[in-house]
């Protein structure tokens, strides 16, 4: 059965879609009309920028969380002067 609000497939038995969460009703509606992408567009898009991109939102994320780790140490030496104490 295919959920017609998102066209993904589900089981036969299902009440609600799997995907996208909605009820499904137990008649048996029609796949949605999906077109195929063209095997030519889709290579032709992976020839052109074979690197992935990094996000704007995943690159303020690592940074983020690299000076979130920086504070914690910071912290960490302040209050406990002789945890990072080694004797070499």
């Amino acid at each position: 059965m295919f959920c017609p609000f998102c066209g993904k497939q589900n089981q036969d038995n299902t009440l609600f879609c799997a995907y996208c969460g909605k009820a499904l009703s137990q008649q048996n509606p029609n796949p949605p009309q999906v077109q195929a992408i063209p095997q030519t567009f889709q290579s032709s898009q992976k020839d052109k920028n074979p690197k992935a991109k990094i996000s704007n939102t995943a690159k303020k994320a690592v940074i983020t969380g690299i000076l979130i780790v920086g504070l914690v140490i910071v912290v960490l030496l302040i209050y406990y002067p002789g945890l990072f104490h080694w004797n070499l």
